[in-house]
C-alpha cells in the first residue's frame, strides 16, 4: 500500500519553503534594485556625454562649415531627444554653457540621477561630494599628491610659503623650477607634467609634447582672438575625456621686449575672457629654468606673450627663447588646470618603457589598471595608442560615421631607416603618382601584409581625404574645410592635415620610447596632405617642431602614414597607453 505525506510533513516542508522565501525575497529585491539603479547612472551618464559630444561636434560644424551651431545658445530639455536616444529616461533639467553641460536631471527607473561638478551622478536625495564607499575611482586627490611629493609647492593664494632652489611664485600660485623626473601624468591621451599648484588650489598641468603645429595668428599677438587659443579651447578641448575636471582661468600675456623677462604678476594684461585651455607666458618658461628645465623639450613651440603688435615670443628645438611674426607656424603645447580633488589612481609620477599602477606617469581621473575591451570608437579617445597589426598608432579623432583615423606612431622604414621621398611633380596627392602611390602602394603592405586579410578587413579602403590651399597666417579652419575642399581623394592610407591633433611630433617619437631625453635629433621631418597656394610647395613637419613649413615638393621628407579603421573594430586587450596601446 502506498503512504502519502502525513499533514505535519506538510506542514513542515511548507514553513521551510516559507523561510527560504523570507530569507531569498529581499536579496533577490535587492539584485534587482541594484541592477536598476546601475542601469539609471549609467543612462544619466549616457545621456551627458551624448549632449556634450553633440554640441562639441556643433560647435566644429560652424568652425568649419559655417552651419549653425544648436548649442550656442543652450539646450532645452525637449532637445536633447534629438541629440540622444533617451530609452525609458526623461531629462527634466539641463543647462549647458560654455562648452559643456552644467547642470542635468535625469528620471529613470524610479530614481532620479543629479549631475555633480565632477561628472559624476548622485541619487535622489544624496548630495554631491559624499561618495559612498567602494565607489567610484580609488585614490588621492591631486593636490594631495602632489603637496606629498613637493612640499615646498604650499601656496596661501600669494606665491609660495617657502621659497627655494626647487620652486617660483607665480600670479599667486607654486611652481616646479628645474628638473624634476618625478612630475609626469597621463590623461586623456596625453602625457602631461605636473607644473605646480596655482593661487586658487587647482593644479596645473602641461603637455609634454606640441600636439599641433599652427600660426598664432594672421597679424595680431593678442592672445584673445588669436589661432592659437581657438584651437585649444574649440579643437583640442572637446576631445578631452572628462573635461569637467579643468577650471576656467585667466591668462596672462602682457608685453616683453626681452627674452630673458622673468616677471611674477600680470599687471595690466590678464586675457579678457576666461578659458579652459591656454598655453605657457615666456615668464613661466624662464621662471622655471627655460633651456635647463623640464619645459625644454626640444621642439619650437609658442608662448602666450606677445613682443610687439605684430611678433610673438617663441621657444627654439634648442631651448632658447625668440620672438617671430605671429604668422609663422610652430608647436603648440597645451595647459590646463585641473580641480584640486581630482583623484589620482595610480603611477608614481616617474618614466620609463613599462608603465604599471605603481611605477609610470600618475594616472588621472581614469582606471588603468584593467585591460580594455569593447568597440574602439566608444572605449577610445584622441592621443592614446592603438596596436594594429604589429605597428603602433596614435588616434587622432573618431570621425561622424564613427571610423577612427589613426597616424603612424613613427615613420615609413626601408632596410631599417627612415625612408625619404620627394612630394610628386606638384603638390596634388594622388594614388596613382608620387607620394600617394607610394603610400598606397609598397607602405600599405609594409604596414598591414596584403596576405592579412583579417587586419586589411579592419581598414575603410575607399577614405575621403582633403586637401586644402593653405598659407602662412591662415586660421587652421581653413586647412580642415570638408565642404568646399580645394580637392578630395578617395584611398586607404592618406597623411595628416596641418592644425590636425598630433599634427607634430610624439613625445613617444622625441625619446625613442621613453629611453633618453626629448631631442629633435630622435624625430624626422614629414610631409602632411596640406599644400600651399603654390603648385610647388607643401606643407611639412619639421623634425625640431617649428611644425609646419611650406617647403618645395622637391624635397626629401619622411612618410608619417594615416589610415582609418572602420566603425566595427573592436579592442581586445590593452588600455591606451604607450606601455599598453589598445589591441585591435
Amino acid at each position: 500500500m502506498k503512504k502519502g505525506f502525513t499533514l505535519i510533513e506538510l506542514l513542515a516542508v511548507i514553513i521551510i519553503l516559507a523561510i527560504i522565501a523570507l530569507i531569498a525575497t529581499p536579496i533577490i529585491l535587492n539584485v534587482v534594485e541594484d541592477a536598476r539603479i546601475s542601469a539609471g547612472k549609467s543612462e544619466a551618464q549616457m545621456i551627458y556625454s551624448g549632449i556634450n559630444n553633440y554640441c562639441a561636434s556643433s560647435m566644429m560644424e560652424e568652425q568649419l562649415n559655417g552651419k549653425v551651431d544648436i548649442c550656442a545658445d543652450g539646450v532645452t530639455t525637449e532637445e536633447v531627444s534629438q541629440m540622444v536616444n533617451l530609452g525609458n529616461a526623461t531629462v527634466n533639467k539641463v543647462t549647458y554653457s560654455n562648452g559643456k553641460v552644467t547642470e542635468l536631471e535625469v528620471e529613470s527607473n524610479n530614481h532620479t540621477f543629479k549631475l555633480c561638478g565632477d561628472g559624476s551622478f548622485v541619487m535622489d536625495d544624496e548630495e554631491c561630494g559624499v561618495t559612498p564607499p567602494d565607489v567610484g575611482l580609488v585614490g588621492d586627490a591631486i593636490s594631495e599628491t602632489v603637496l606629498e611629493k613637493y612640499p615646498y609647492l604650499a601656496t596661501t593664494g600669494n606665491g609660495c610659503t617657502t621659497s627655494n632652489e626647487n620652486n617660483y611664485s607665480y600670479m599667486g600660485g607654486c611652481y616646479l623650477k628645474g628638473n624634476p623626473t618625478d612630475n609626469y601624468l597621463w590623461y586623456s591621451g596625453f602625457l602631461w607634467r605636473i607644473m605646480g599648484i596655482n593661487a586658487d588650489g587647482s593644479v596645473r598641468l602641461i603637455t609634454d609634447e606640441n600636439v599641433t603645429g599652427i600660426s598664432y595668428h594672421e597679424s595680431s599677438s593678442n592672445w584673445d582672438g588669436s589661432h592659437a587659443k581657438d584651437w585649444l579651447n574649440n579643437y583640442f578641448y572637446p576631445r578631452l575625456k572628462g573635461n569637467d575636471i579643468i577650471v576656467e582661468q585667466t591668462w596672462c600675456s602682457e608685453t616683453t621686449t626681452s627674452s630673458s623677462s622673468a616677471r611674477t604678476s600680470c599687471s595690466n594684461n590678464l586675457s579678457t575672457e576666461k578659458a579652459k585651455v591656454g598655453s605657457i607666458s615666456l615668464d613661466e618658461y624662464n621662471l622655471a629654468g627655460a633651456g635647463n628645465s623640464y619645459l625644454n623639450i626640444g621642439q619650437y613651440q609658442w608662448t602666450l606673450t606677445p613682443y610687439n603688435g605684430s611678433n610673438a615670443w617663441s621657444v627654439s628645438d634648442c631651448g632658447n627663447a625668440f620672438n617671430d611674426g605671429v604668422h609663422g607656424a610652430y608647436g603648440l603645447r597645451a595647459v590646463i588646470n585641473v580641480n584640486s580633488n581630482v583623484t589620482i589612481t595610480g603611477g608614481n609620477g616617474t618614466l620609463g618603457e613599462t608603465w604599471s599602477s605603481e611605477a609610470g606617469p600618475y594616472i588621472l581621473n581614469e582606471d588603468k589598471s584593467i585591460e580594455v575591451t569593447g568597440k574602439l570608437n566608444e572605449k577610445a579617445t584622441s592621443g592614446e595608442y592603438v596596436l594594429y597589426a604589429g605597428k603602433k598608432y596614435r588616434i587622432v579623432y573618431k570621425d561622424s560615421n564613427g571610423n577612427t583615423k589613426l597616424i603612424l606612431d613613427g615613420y615609413y622604414e626601408k632596410n631599417d631607416s627612415v625612408y625619404e621621398m620627394e612630394y610628386g611633380d606638384n603638390n596634388t596627392f594622388s594614388t596613382t603618382t608620387g607620394i600617394g602611390q607610394k603610400l598606397n602602394s609598397d607602405v600599405l603592405e609594409w604596414l598591414v601584409a596584403s596576405s592579412d586579410t583579417e587586419n586589411r578587413n579592419k581598414l575603410v579602403t575607399n577614405y575621403t581625404w582633403y586637401q586644402n590651399e593653405f598659407d602662412g597666417g591662415d586660421n587652421y579652419t581653413i586647412s580642415l574645410e570638408e565642404t568646399n575642399p580645394t580637392r578630395s581623394i578617395n584611398a586607404t592610407v592618406g597623411l595628416i592635415r596641418v592644425g590636425e591633433m598630433l599634427s607634430s611630433q610624439s613625445s613617444s617619437i622625441l625619446t625613442k620610447g621613453y629611453t633618453t631625453t626629448s631631442s629633435y635629433n630622435n624625430a624626422n621631418t614629414y610631409w602632411t596632405m596640406t599644400p600651399s597656394s603654390s603648385s610647388s610647395d607643401a606643407w611639412y613637419v619639421g623634425n625640431g617642431g617649428d611644425s609646419n613649413c611650406n617647403g618645395d615638393v622637391n624635397l626629401a621628407c619622411g612618410l608619417r602614414a594615416v589610415i582609418v579603421v572602420n566603425s566595427n573594430v573592436t579592442i581586445t586587450g590593452g588600455n591606451g597607453t604607450w606601455s599598453s596601446p589598445y589591441e585591435i
